[in-house]
């Protein structure tokens, strides 16, 4: 494993998409903005489908050396 995500909060649009598919890794903050409670290892292809069910491209996937993963 060794992939990671990464959200940024100033492209979410909160549709709640990645909340509603990953429940134990997003979560609405006070603003609903969209944000990752804490590191949890997912799978390459959870991670990457996180990232593309996201509508405003805000979650990037980097794998274990930190480069970041097409979506």
């Amino acid at each position: 494993m060794g992939y990671r995500m990464s959200l940024d909060s100033d492209e979410c649009m909160s549709t709640g998409r990645c909340v509603a598919d990953y429940p134990s890794v997003f979560d609405f903050d006070e603003d609903e903005l969209a944000f990752i409670k804490e590191e949890i290892e997912l799978s390459e292809e959870d991670c990457i489908r996180a990232a593309r069910n996201c509508p405003s491209r805000a979650i990037s996937v980097f794998d274990k050396d930190g480069n970041e993963i097409p979506t």
